[in-house]
């Protein structure tokens, strides 16, 4: 019989990564979090259409109607053991660089930056990455399962709970902040797992719950996690408990 696996996935390393861990402990969730190390305590805005944010702007940028703008600050660097404890922690590109579309030198060079100064920060060792704006090739897969990586997701989902053939290449089940993300819990929540273990996978930005829309809102992500919570048929691990017995 195979067991039912639910994990979170949250990227940047932003402020607002504080209120998410405090909802996650409470309702006994475990999950990664993606983080640029060159990148610690920079601050800034997002810029986004509804709540689909598509600009990075400085903070202060003059507000222009129709779009939507929120906070896109960093945690400082001597913060961010203290805010993380207890949560994995994984690479998100140095500065962000989108993996597949640099050069092989710069990809390098980001992974090999992150990933040290990561280890050194927490002490810990990084096995999972989250591909920036979910670039990749198979050059960059390669590199990472050189490096020891384990496993590494881009962000277009499958809306299902399958894990994947290809753990330095998967897609998560949803967004929190899509429609399905909802639907997808209350339908893992009934699935039985049969002889194959299921994964529901879901991913986020912790600012995106500041546009307070739909479901990218703070009330539906608690909403999400009460609903999920304290259950008896459900493993809840990081990304990278999740992929060590695959």
């Amino acid at each position: 019989m195979g067991k039912k696996y639910f994990t979170l996935s949250f990227d940047d390393g932003l402020e607002q990564d504080k209120r998410v861990i405090r909802l996650m402990r409470q309702y006994g969730l475990k999950g990664t979090f993606n983080l640029n190390a060159g990148l610690f305590g920079t601050r800034g805005e997002v810029k986004g259409l509804g709540t689909f944010s598509f600009q990075d702007c400085p903070e202060g940028v003059k507000h222009k109607w129709p779009f939507s703008y929120v906070q896109h600050n960093r945690i400082p660097l001597d913060e961010v053991c203290q805010v993380y404890e207890g949560m994995e922690i994984a690479t998100h590109g140095f500065r962000h660089e989108p993996l597949g579309a640099v050069s092989e030198d710069e990809m390098r060079a980001s992974v090999d930056a992150d990933k040290a100064a990561l280890e050194k920060i927490f002490g810990t060792t990084v096995v999972g990455h989250a591909y920036a704006q979910g670039s990749t090739s198979p050059a960059v897969q390669a590199y990472l399962k050189a490096q020891g990586y384990q496993y590494a997701r881009v962000v277009f989902p499958t809306g299902g709970f399958a894990f994947p053939d290809d753990p330095l290449n998967f897609r998560p089940s949803s967004s929190l902040i899509l429609k399905n993300a909802v639907k997808l819990v209350e339908r893992f929540k009934r699935e039985e797992p049969g002889e194959k273990d299921l994964l529901l996978f879901l991913w986020a930005h912790s600012y995106e719950m500041d546009y307070e829309k739909g479901n990218a809102s703070w009330y539906a992500l608690e909403r999400l996690f009460e609903s999920i919570a304290g259950r008896s048929d459900i493993v809840y691990c990081t990304n990278s408990e999740a992929f060590a017995h695959i």
